[in-house]
């Protein structure tokens, strides 16, 4: 009998198509943390699909600064042999958080081993108008890999924008502005929006969407005149 296995995960998406002779079946079992999986009897092919973690926008200490946007996770899809009863490690690439500094590069999301097939997570966006993260496939594993989007510089006026997650049908969308990148059509999530006023940026979608830049723009006056004479904060 041939049966079908759909894994999705929260940041990685396994696709495991598993064959036998006779019949043909279907099975969609979502994952959203890293877990295991058990080969079931009669099971000896499955194609594996990643989705690697967005990289975190970046943050600013300075006035005007906006942080640069994070680049979308990578995408990597293999066909693999397995045994079944056997057990392989499911990694699923836990989202990161933005800070007043540089973005953190987003989690890995990879099935059996970091080596067996990986997709990488986006590049972070730098501090205080830093350059977007730069998405890349460079170290991804599989048959065929997708890089994500790159995310936006940030500015004197607002935060870079995310760069969308890649997907099954190609790389994620990059941005050059505040605006999101847009994530592919199959599973790659949108970024998240960058920041035009002070506060952080906006975290990207699942699957793989990077995060946006946060802004910090020039302040009011600390004192304002409100009537002739008068000084309030």
């Amino acid at each position: 009998m041939t049966k079908f296995y759909n894994f999705t995960f929260l940041l990685l998406i396994f696709f495991l198509s598993l064959f036998n002779t006779v019949l043909s079946q279907t099975t969609s079992v979502p994952y959203a943390a890293s877990n295991s999986w058990t080969c079931p009897t009669g099971v000896t092919t499955v194609t594996v699909q990643c989705w690697g973690g967005g990289g975190a926008g970046g943050g600013t200490t300075a006035v005007p600064d906006g942080g640069g946007g994070g680049a979308g996770g990578a995408f990597a899809q293999k066909v693999l042999s397995v045994t079944p009863g056997n057990s392989y490690s499911v990694n699923v690439g836990a989202a990161v958080a933005g800070t007043t500094g540089s973005g953190s590069t987003g989690n890995p999301s990879w099935f059996s081993t970091a080596g067996t097939v990986y997709a990488q997570g986006g590049a972070g966006g730098g501090t205080n108008n830093g350059a977007g993260g730069v998405g890349s496939s460079s170290s991804s594993i599989g048959d065929f890999v997708w890089a994500g989007g790159n995310g936006a510089a940030g500015t004197a006026t607002y935060g870079g924008g995310g760069g969308g997650g890649a997907g099954t049908t190609g790389i994620g969308g990059a941005t050059t502005t505040s605006v999101s990148g847009t994530g592919t059509a199959t599973g790659g999530g949108n970024g998240g929006i960058g920041r035009n006023a002070s506060s952080n940026g906006a975290a990207g979608a699942t699957y793989g969407g990077g995060g946006g830049g946060d802004a910090w723009p020039s302040p009011r006056p600390r004192w304002q005149s409100h009537r002739p004479g008068e000084l309030r904060r």
